[in-house]
């Protein structure tokens, strides 16, 4: 035997389920943008650490070139 049966809810509960499924879903969305804000952050200051560190180690062999010459070249 095959018994279907609507579901019926009240209004103030459906009211409720909508206000709950608007506050849980501004709430994922705000989650969202305030991790991807922060791991923007995060990459940007990494990359400043980098340019410091990189400037703050410049040696002499930054600017050299090493070739080698063969006894025929002169």
């Amino acid at each position: 035997m095959f018994l279907q049966v609507g579901c019926v809810l009240a209004s103030g509960e459906i009211e409720d389920r909508q206000l709950s499924g608007l506050f849980y879903a501004c709430l994922v969305v705000f989650m969202c943008l305030s991790i991807i804000n922060y791991t923007d952050y995060i990459k940007k200051v990494q990359e400043n650490n980098y340019i410091e560190w990189d400037l703050k180690t410049i040696t002499a062999g930054d600017y050299t070139v090493e070739c080698s010459l063969e006894p025929g070249f002169f």
